[in-house]
C-alpha cells in the first residue's frame, strides 16, 4: 500500500520518489529500474571464454535433455540418475557453469522430494543446514564464480554468462527466503540477515536482466522495510498535527 502523503512542502515528484524508495509495497518500474544492466552485459563478448560455441551448444542441449526428464513429481531415484549425469558433465567440463547451476537445482529437488513431515530442506527449525543443503549452495557459488568476470577493465559478461548469473543468484535468494519461512538459522544468520542476503542476491540477479528479481530485491530488504515504517509514521504524525491545527 502506498504512503498517503499530507499537504506538506514536498513536491509531487518528491512524494513519488518517497513512495518508491521507502514503501516496499510499491515499486514503479520507472523508479526501480536499475541503469547498470547495459554495463553488466556485453553482447559482443564470446559466450564462454574457454569453451567453443559449438561445444557449448552441445552441452546446453545435453543439459536440456537431462533437466527435461525430471519434474517436481519425479522419484528420488530418477533425480539421483539426473545428478549422476550432471556429475559426469561437471567432471568432464568443470569450467561449464551451466552444469553447476543445474546440479544445484536438481539437488534441491531431491531434498524437497525426500521431505518428511515437520522437516524442511534445511532440517528442523533452528537446525544448522546439513551437508546436502551445503552442496546446493556450493554448486551455486561455483556457478557464480565461473560466470563472473575477473577483469576490472572489462566488468561486463556475455549474454550466456548473464543467464547463468541471474539464475544462480535468484536460486540462492530463493533458498535464503525458504530459510526465513522455515524459521531456520541458516549459516547462523538471523531472519533480518537472511532477508538482507536474499535482497542482495535478487539485486545481483537484476543487474543481469531479471526484472522479477529487481522488485524482489526491494521487497525483501529489511532496511528498506524499516525505513518505510519510519517514514510512514513520521508522515502520519505530521498529518495528524496538521489536522489538529
Amino acid at each position: 500500500m502506498a504512503v498517503t502523503l499530507p499537504n506538506t512542502s514536498l513536491s509531487a515528484n518528491d512524494a513519488r520518489i518517497l513512495n518508491a524508495l521507502f514503501d516496499p509495497e510499491t515499486l514503479p518500474s520507472s523508479v526501480g529500474q536499475q541503469k547498470d544492466i547495459s554495463s553488466s552485459i556485453d553482447p559482443s563478448l564470446p559466450a564462454h571464454p574457454i569453451i567453443p560455441d559449438t561445444q557449448l551448444t552441445v552441452l546446453e542441449r545435453q543439459q536440456s535433455e537431462i533437466i527435461g526428464r525430471i519434474s517436481s513429481t519425479s522419484s528420488v531415484s530418477d533425480i539421483d540418475s539426473a545428478i549422476k549425469e550432471l556429475n559426469a558433465v561437471v567432471e568432464q567440463w568443470p569450467e561449464y557453469a551451466g552444469a553447476w547451476v543445474n546440479r544445484a537445482m536438481v539437488r534441491r529437488m531431491k531434498l524437497e522430494a525426500a521431505l518428511e513431515e515437520g522437516k524442511t530442506i534445511f532440517g528442523t527449525a533452528n537446525e544448522t543446514s546439513g551437508s546436502n543443503t551445503e552442496a546446493v549452495f556450493a554448486d551455486l557459488a561455483q556457478a557464480i564464480k565461473l560466470s563472473s568476470t575477473a577483469s576490472t577493465s572489462t566488468p561486463a559478461v556475455s549474454l550466456h554468462a548473464a543467464k547463468i548469473l541471474r539464475t544462480a543468484y535468484s536460486h540462492r535468494a530463493y533458498l535464503y527466503l525458504k530459510a526465513v519461512e522455515s524459521e531456520v538459522r541458516l549459516h547462523g544468520m538471523t531472519k533480518s540477515e537472511l532477508e538482507e542476503q536474499a535482497s542482495k542476491d535478487f539485486a545481483a540477479a537484476a543487474r543481469y536482466g531479471d526484472e522479477v528479481a529487481r522488485e524482489m530485491s526491494v521487497r525483501t530488504n529489511p532496511y528498506k522495510k524499516m525505513c518505510g515504517v519510519i517514514v510512514r509514521d513520521a508522515l502520519r504524525e505530521e498529518m495528524g498535527m496538521n489536522a489538529s491545527g
